[in-house]
Parts: structure tokens; C-alpha cells; sequence
């Protein structure tokens, strides 16, 4: 595994056939990456089913295994093949399970101490209160405004002065992103600069005029999460959202995107529970493959941090306590699952990778927190440089409690096999049918 610098990685794959592992924001930001340096991609890599004969940016997709069979093959040359590792945090676990089989390959990593992944929250409220968020935690005295549009430039200037090659952008953490006035507006910005957007949304909203601004605007990459096709499972995990209202708008968004001939990868991001599992998601399978959007699953966890660590302490919330039976994957069996991979001593991906801006300019330890009073490293991040707040991270107490109790891997979904195993087991009562 090469560990160098961005620049020097194009200089090393220019006359590769290049394929990025990891085909979501990180992978399409290195795409644009390597295409400013007028480096042809050949294609993505990427382990989730959800791509199964799919193509993103019009590039094929390839699970690790069909790749692997491929440059075993006399398909293509094996020595022209340069690989790049683009994911966000599971880098460690990818090298681990394939590593032995790209030896002697141009094999790169695209992460790089000096360029974290950025978060910007650029609204800190939510027009949801889902019961698996912590918006659902009444009188939590965090704040909710939103970032306006001259603070947003102000940090991204320095985002980009401090981060160089940095590739992706993501403008959104516990907030609504979509409901923030000037959106469009901030994503041309950040394409000014030849950097993937992505955005995460609820998708239940009246977007009105602002729709076809947004898919005007193009953004890389928009993860839709819901949890249920039918309104009793819907409800059940989504309070105060209407899926017959997203179901409108993901017809409308494909209709936009084949209007304006946007590249928009859509995410449909599936939280798995108990009650939506049967024909809550075969129905939302089919609804996806009609439109032509990705859709991935994932076992539903319960945000944040600070509601994991109250339930290991036997102090679990009001809502803690109610989704736990509607869980595939407990808490318990999830930390178990996931704690057979192990990370290096007093090392957390989500710490060491990742630089999060809150809407009103506070920066968490990490994106899994919510909570401020043990949490914040910088008061104000226009006013300290990365290295004064890496160094704050770490002196955060939190942290040698959370990575103790192996909650980074959990918070990873590490060990997917077993989350899997455990997950068979569970009886479905698909709620709507």
C-alpha cells in the first residue's frame, strides 16, 4: 500500500488503467480528482450489493471478487492495473480482507493526514424527529440555526487553503441540508473549485421552487434515507415525515435529473428494522429499480454516541428503550459483531479522518457525537488551525471510553458477515403490508 500525497499518486497512475474503490462521495470526488489531472478512470470497485449491475458516472461498478477474477483473466494486463482506495473509514478493513491479492499492484491509499474528510452542517435543525436521532431528544440545548451563506464562504476559504487536495465535501451532519435557503448557491461554490458535493436527506419535504435549483446545481452525490415503503412501517421510525411525499419526490428527481441531464448519484438509503424488511423493502426495491437509484441497506443503529455509552451504562432513554425490539441488530450483538475486527491501539478512524463544522462554527471530536459539553475542540473553526484542533482531539476523554468499548467498529457496521447471521435470526413483522 502506497501512502503518498494526491499529486503523487496522479503522477504515478497516469499511464494506469485506473479504478477507485469506493463508488459513493469519496470515490466520485477522487474521480474529479484524477480527471483534473486528465486521468481516465476505467471503472469503481465497491463491496455493497447495492451496485450490483450498476454503473455510477457511467463507469461499471465491480464487487471486489469479479474484479479480482478479472485481473486473474488474460482480460486485460495485470501490470497496467493501478488501484486507488477512496472510502471515508474502512480502509483498514478492505486492505485486511484483500489486500494479499493486489500485492505487486499499483495499490494507493487516497487518504492523507495533512487532507480529512470535511463535514459542514450547514442547518442544525431538521424538520424530522426520528426516534433513532438524537432530534428526537427533547430539551437537548443544542443549537439549530443554519450557516449563512458569507460564513460558508469564509470556511471554505479556509478549508481549501488548509487542505489542498482536498476532493469532497459533505453539507450535512445532524441537520437538514435541503431545507437550507441558498443551497444551490453553495454547492456551485463548492464546484468552483472542481469538488464533489454530497448531501443526506430525509427527502420528506415541500421542496417547491428549490428542486430544480438543487438538481440544476448537481450535486454528486445525494443519499435519500427512509425506512419503510408503507406509512405504518414509514411512521413507526421516521416521526413527522410522509413517505407517500417522498415516493412524489423521487419520481420528481428523476424526472429533474433526466431533465438537466444531471449525473447525480441517488443513494437510497434503507434503514433495516424488524417491522420493514419483507415487502416494505421489496416494494421499495422495485420502486428504485424503476427509477434507476441505488439502494442500499443498512441495519438501523441509534444516534448518538452519547445514547450508546447511557445504554452500556444501564441508563438507556426513553427511546433507546423502545426501538431496541424493533432492532435487527441490537446494540449488544452489534458491538459484539463488530469487535472482532480490531483497530490499531488508541486509533479511530472517525477521530483521525474527519474534520466536522457545526453550523454555528463549533467542531465536534467526531461526526458520532452530539452532545457539546465534553465534546468540542474548537469553540469557533475560523479561528484555529487544523493542527491546534487535531491536537484538541486528542485530549477528549470521551474517546478512550468510546474506542475501549470497540463502539468506532460497531458505529462502522465492521463484520457485516456476522451482523448478517445475527440478523437472519430475528423474526420480520413487515408492518403495511
Amino acid at each position: 500500500m502506497n501512502k503518498i500525497n494526491k499529486t503523487e499518486i496522479a503522477e504515478s497512475v497516469k499511464n494506469k488503467d485506473l479504478f477507485i474503490w469506493g463508488a459513493r462521495m469519496t470515490g466520485l470526488g477522487a474521480k474529479r480528482f484524477f480527471e483534473s489531472h486528465d486521468i481516465k478512470v476505467k471503472g469503481f470497485i465497491d463491496s455493497d450489493a447495492a451496485f450490483e449491475n450498476k454503473s455510477v458516472s457511467s463507469l461499471k461498478v465491480y464487487d471486489p471478487n469479479s474484479f479480482i477474477s478479472l485481473i486473474n483473466s488474460d482480460k486485460i494486463n495485470k501490470n497496467s492495473i493501478a488501484i486507488v482506495i477512496a472510502v471515508s473509514l474502512k480502509e483498514a478493513e478492505i486492505i485486511e480482507m484483500y489486500g494479499e491479492h493486489f500485492k505487486g499492484l499499483g495499490f494507493y491509499s487516497f487518504q492523507n493526514e495533512s487532507t480529512p474528510s470535511y463535514t459542514i452542517d450547514i442547518l442544525g435543525s431538521c424538520n424530522l424527529s426520528c426516534a433513532s436521532c438524537p432530534h428526537s431528544i427533547e430539551d437537548n440545548n443544542v443549537p439549530k440555526g443554519s450557516m449563512s451563506l458569507d460564513t460558508f464562504e469564509m470556511v471554505f476559504e479556509k478549508i481549501t487553503t488548509e487542505s489542498k487536495e482536498l476532493t469532497h465535501v459533505s453539507l450535512y451532519s445532524w441537520g437538514e441540508p435541503l431545507i437550507h435557503p441558498y443551497l444551490d448557491q453553495i454547492i456551485d461554490m463548492v464546484h468552483e473549485k472542481n469538488i464533489a458535493v454530497a448531501l443526506s436527506t430525509n427527502f420528506s419535504l415541500n421542496l417547491d421552487s428549490k428542486f430544480e435549483k438543487l438538481i440544476r446545481s448537481n450535486p454528486d452525490y445525494l443519499k435519500i434515507s427512509l425506512s419503510g415503503y408503507y406509512p405504518e412501517a414509514y411512521n413507526a421510525t421516521h416521526q413527522g415525515g410522509d413517505i407517500t411525499l417522498v415516493k412524489s419526490n423521487l419520481y420528481k428527481l428523476r424526472y429533474l435529473i433526466n431533465k438537466y441531464k444531471a449525473t447525480t448519484l441517488v443513494d437510497i438509503n434503507y434503514h433495516l428494522y424488524r417491522d420493514n424488511s419483507g415487502s416494505n423493502l421489496q416494494k421499495m426495491q422495485e420502486l428504485a429499480d424503476e427509477l434507476g437509484f441505488v439502494l442500499s441497506k443498512t441495519y438501523a443503529l441509534i444516534m448518538p454516541l452519547e445514547r450508546i455509552l447511557n445504554h452500556l451504562d444501564n441508563k438507556p432513554d426513553y427511546w433507546t428503550k423502545k426501538l431496541e425490539d424493533n432492532l435487527l441488530v441490537t446494540i449488544d450483538e452489534g458491538i459484539e459483531a463488530s469487535s472482532d475486527v480490531k483497530l490499531p491501539n488508541n486509533s479511530c478512524p472517525f477521530r483521525e479522518n474527519q474534520i466536522n463544522i457545526n453550523a454555528d462554527l463549533t467542531v465536534p471530536v467526531c461526526c458520532t457525537t452530539f452532545f457539546r459539553d465534553e465534546t468540542i475542540v474548537s469553540k469557533n473553526y475560523l479561528e484555529d488551525n487544523l493542527q491546534k484542533i487535531n491536537d484538541a482531539k486528542s485530549k477528549i476523554s470521551l474517546c478512550d471510553r468510546c474506542m475501549k468499548e470497540n463502539l468506532p467498529q460497531y458505529n462502522m457496521g465492521f463484520n457485516q458477515k456476522k451482523w448478517k447471521a445475527i440478523a437472519a435470526k430475528k423474526n420480520i413483522t413487515d408492518n403495511g403490508r
